[in-house]
């Protein structure tokens, strides 16, 4: 009986089978390296606290206007920045997001492009500005009446408080009536501007929003508020600046309507000349 009972507790105490003592070692390298990860996460966090800590109790933050670096711009400053991103002195430069900056500066300023970028020594903020050009001279009506501005080679209002000192647009052409929503057909128009076959002079956004051109070799050509027909609608205005008669250009006709451009209507002046006559 002894000698059967030693037997079982040796082979009970004996090596595992193959299958069993790998998934065993498998577990203990697992748990080993779960483990071993948990410290690296721990350690990383630690010095990240610590970096941050150190980062900002060195001074790594905005304390005054001067820590701005603004360039590339003829027309704004530091000033312009400061009150367009919503700044408060101090703040940690980390807090401050680059793209977030970006956006905003480009809706508050007439500028095209925006560059936003955290220095770190000495700390500061690097802002690159790339200002919108204005094109045409251009006026809308404002809370107070009528406002005198400019607009740029997109169509953007640009007031004249922007522009400096003396500066005027790039062309002759003037934009009366602007408003927000033909801002797209507006830079179209003068995207285009010399490939009508005349010059032109003047682009009139009625209330209602329908664009209207003046050309020097047709007058005024009313477009309507399409967006989708303007490509045709130009090409028509080139090719009847060069193929219309010279005697139904201009003063002879009150205007062409080319609201639908397939189909353009030609209105004349009545004849000075021409008596009617009493029934």
């Amino acid at each position: 009986m002894a000698r059967s009972k030693d037997k079982r507790r040796e082979r009970s105490s004996g090596p595992l089978p193959p299958g069993v003592e790998r998934r065993r070692r498998l577990r203990q390298e697992r748990r080993r390296e779960q483990l071993i990860q948990s410290w690296r996460i721990l350690l990383f966090a630690g010095v990240s606290s610590g970096l941050i800590w150190l980062l900002l109790s060195a001074g790594w933050s905005l304390r005054s206007q001067e820590q701005l670096s603004v360039s590339g711009s003829e027309r704004l400053g530091s000033d312009a920045v400061v009150k367009a991103a919503g700044l408060r002195f101090p703040r940690p430069l980390i807090t401050l997001e680059p793209g977030r900056l970006e956006r905003r500066l480009l809706a508050e300023l007439p500028v095209q492009s925006v560059s936003v970028q955290r220095r770190l020594g000495p700390p500061g903020l690097v802002v690159t500005l790339k200002d919108r050009l204005p094109i045409a001279a251009a006026n809308r009506m404002g809370t107070r009446g009528r406002e005198q501005g400019m607009v740029d080679l997109e169509g953007h209002w640009m007031p004249l408080t922007v522009a400096r000192q003396g500066e005027g647009p790039a062309s002759a052409v003037r934009v009366e009536g602007w408003i927000p929503s033909r801002r797209s057909m507006i830079a179209t128009v003068l995207e285009r501007r010399d490939q009508l076959g005349s010059p032109l002079q003047v682009i009139y956004v009625a209330p209602d929003g329908d664009l209207s051109l003046q050309t020097k070799a047709l007058g005024l050509v009313r477009l309507g508020s399409n967006e989708r027909l303007l490509d045709q609608q130009l090409s028509t205005i080139a090719l009847l600046s060069s193929s219309l008669p010279e005697t139904l250009r201009g003063t002879a006709s009150s205007g062409i309507d080319l609201s639908d451009p397939a189909k353009p209507e030609l209105q004349l002046k009545p004849d000075p000349k021409q008596k009617t006559s009493k029934p």
